[in-house]
């Protein structure tokens, strides 16, 4: 017989905003049991009371609230910032690999700039300073699949004490997702993760990310 916890569990487990209700002990758990009722009896396969469902979701709480939050205050060092910044999609092909090889040969790259490349299975992506845009159509001589521009690149740097902790990416995604943020390209080292967005939605990112800066520093 299918048990009503384990279902319970795993459908507040999918829906990020009533896992956050329930462990911060703002949801309505009657008013959720009753949302949720068709989904467990469906699973379990056998009517189920809305005091059960409430009882369940009471024990979740408790066991959630032991566990670490999904999101934490990341220590933010530094906050950087590029733009503005360009994107040149390629397909991912022996020729473009040929000409990869003599591209840092002929083109410099000062630490002003930004410049990255991602190889996919599909597509090569390159997110640089928009100076470096017309230096890399020339040389690759490939017509690009698709190109964006107006774009802007914000680091976010911390220390290497994040190194195996759970949800720092997911922290600090949390704070564009909340607001609403459009997120082009992720770029990521060891000790920074790379926002890259479109410039209209520069200022308010980086208002955020400085906030969080503000309070975590306090």
């Amino acid at each position: 017989m299918i048990k009503i916890q384990p279902i319970v569990r795993e459908i507040v487990l999918g829906e990020l905003e009533a896992c956050f209700a329930l462990t911060n002990g703002y949801m309505n758990m009657s008013s959720y049991a009753h949302r949720i009722r068709p989904k467990v009896e469906a699973l379990t396969k056998k009517q189920v009371t809305i005091t059960s469902l409430v009882v369940s979701l009471s024990r979740l709480r408790k066991e959630f609230k032991k566990e670490k939050p999904l999101i934490h205050d990341v220590t933010i060092k530094n906050i950087t910032t590029k733009l503005p910044i360009s994107e040149i999609i390629y397909e991912n092909n022996s020729k473009f690999i040929e000409e990869l090889e003599s591209f840092y040969k002929e083109i410099a790259v000062t630490p002003e700039d930004f410049f990255t490349i991602t190889m996919g299975t599909a597509e090569i992506d390159i997110l640089c300073s928009s100076n470096l845009e017309n230096k890399v159509l020339k040389h690759f001589k490939i017509k690009p699949k698709i190109m964006n521009h107006n774009l802007a690149a914000i680091g976010i740097s911390y220390g290497s004490e994040v190194f195996g902790m759970p949800n720092v990416f997911f922290s600090l995604l949390s704070v564009t997702a909340r607001a609403r943020i459009n997120i082009e390209e992720l770029v990521s080292t060891p000790t920074e993760l790379i926002f890259i967005i479109a410039e209209k939605d520069f200022s308010q990112t980086v208002a955020l990310f400085s906030e969080l800066h503000r309070e975590v520093n306090k």
